[in-house]
């Protein structure tokens, strides 16, 4: 019988989850809430008495915690994230599955993780939480490769490599019939935040306008941003040329090097969607289907199969 289980992807830009057909995405932002709304409604989780905002309301309330700082991972803040992919999950119980950056997968890590959200009071809805279930930590990339088993289960005894584009890195792990090799996992910090942030300084050099993330990966997509009903322009040329090369020597290095020849190479990861466009890898990759929530998808997979 499926297992009922969540799958969890906690990604320094956006937090993905899915939890069977249930999907959803939100960004990874988190505040500390200092007093009681007493305007607009809030839904705080409450994470060992600290009160934290999560996703759009903290985007809204501002000061967000940095999330790609290296303590992030197993504090207060990061457990009321998790908190979040619970509630609007509708899930106190049963089995989460959970990434983490291959570079930092390992047993003393996960156990780490394990003993932080085991012994946090949590309290969602006003109500306490105890978050008791079985967790199981994977290593990231591992979801985009059960998502393209999904579709192709042939591939199963295949070499696979998995190139997961995120907002700060890059993560790339490889399969051997189905085995994940530890010796080939690799993260390089040369997410989609490196374009992104260059875009935003070069519409400031041109406009003298500051913009959002959000508003750099429009213009990354349709080459121009609307501002009070103004379409301002930006030819990004120069930016997309600079970080297609780097990004395009990095994965062409590492599959050139993997110990085992690949059959086939999967990219994904919400990054893939942003650059898909914009690269011309040497090497032929395939996109996985949902790319941005195909970590979160695998993981429910993954767990929801009993594996």
């Amino acid at each position: 019988m499926p297992t009922d289980c969540i799958g969890i992807d906690i990604g320094y830009g956006f937090t993905k989850t899915c939890r069977a057909g249930d999907k959803h995405i939100f960004p990874t932002a988190v505040t500390l809430m200092a007093t009681e709304s007493t305007f607009s409604e809030v839904n705080p989780i409450i994470v060992n008495g600290h009160r934290f905002l999560v996703g759009k309301e903290a985007e809204r309330e501002g000061a967000t915690l940095d999330t790609c700082r290296s303590t992030f991972v197993t504090s207060d803040a990061w457990v009321a994230v998790l908190g979040e992919c619970l509630r609007i999950n509708g899930f106190p119980r049963g089995e989460i599955v959970l990434g983490v950056p291959p570079g930092m997968y390992c047993r003393e890590y996960s156990q780490k993780i394990l003993d932080a959200v085991r012994k946090s009071e949590v309290r969602i809805n006003r109500e306490s939480c105890r978050i008791g279930g079985d967790i199981r930590i994977i290593p990231q990339g591992a979801g985009i490769f059960f998502r393209h088993l999904k579709e192709h289960p042939d591939d199963y005894v295949k070499n696979i490599a998995i190139i997961d584009i995120g907002h700060h890195t890059l993560d790339m792990v490889l399969f051997s019939a189905g085995k994940y090799v530890e010796s080939a996992r690799q993260s390089r910090e040369i997410g989609v935040y490196q374009i992104v942030d260059d875009v935003i300084n070069a519409f400031y050099r041109q406009h003298r306008l500051q913009i959002s993330h959000r508003d750099a990966i429009g213009i990354l997509r349709t080459g121009q941003v609307t501002h009070l009903g103004t379409p301002y322009p930006l030819d990004i040329t120069e930016e997309i040329n600079r970080y297609a090369r780097r990004l395009e020597s990095v994965i062409d290095r590492y599959l050139e090097k993997l110990p085992v020849r690949p059959d086939v190479g999967v990219l994904g990861g919400g990054g893939a969607v942003v650059v898909d466009h914009l690269i011309n890898l040497t090497h032929r990759l395939l996109m996985v289907n949902e790319p941005a929530l195909a970590n979160a998808v695998g993981y429910w997979l993954y767990g929801s199969d009993g594996r």
